[in-house]
């Protein structure tokens, strides 16, 4: 008996309690928190390089982000009020995974350069959160290869040139 291994600890599979649920609810709301932080830097940004004016092209830029900023922050909550549905047992995704990715996620909102990637990620956050909140594990599968994609992309985009 004393050379008894213990059983090797598998990790927790992605959603599969109401608590890994709120979980990545929370990781949601904290990009939302990025997406917020990095609108209002660039708008005083803007301001400051344009002597008080924001230009219509920024100003319509951050308008759309802010939007998918509130509705990053509603189907965060949405998730919150619906973790116990929204448990997904077969996902084959671990907790830490999904966890890592949308951490990921917050930091380069916060450095992205290429506004285009920023909007892409965004909208591919607010795929998740949709997905999620089917319970399915089809769409969110998919969602988390499109969200993993374009965190390659903007990765890409943003390494230092040779």
């Amino acid at each position: 008996m004393a050379n008894e291994q213990p059983a090797p600890q598998t990790p927790a599979q992605a959603l599969s309690t109401a608590k890994q649920v709120e979980e990545l609810a929370d990781r949601l709301s904290a990009c939302a928190d990025s997406i917020h932080e990095r609108v209002m830097r660039d708008i005083r940004r803007a301001q400051d390089q344009h002597h008080g004016e924001v230009p219509e092209s920024e100003q319509s830029v951050a308008r759309a982000l802010l939007d998918a900023e509130i509705e990053l922050r509603q189907r965060s909550n949405r998730l919150y009020a619906d973790a116990a549905a929204c448990v997904v047992a077969p996902l084959g995704q671990s907790q830490a995974h999904l966890v890592a990715l949308t951490a990921d996620a917050a930091d380069k909102i916060r450095k992205i350069t290429r506004i285009g990637d920023g909007i892409t990620l965004v909208a591919r956050l607010l795929g998740l959160a949709a997905a999620a909140a089917t319970g399915q594990v089809l769409p969110i599968l998919a969602a988390v290869d499109q969200l993993k994609t374009q965190l390659d992309v903007v990765a890409v985009h943003e390494a230092p040139s040779a």
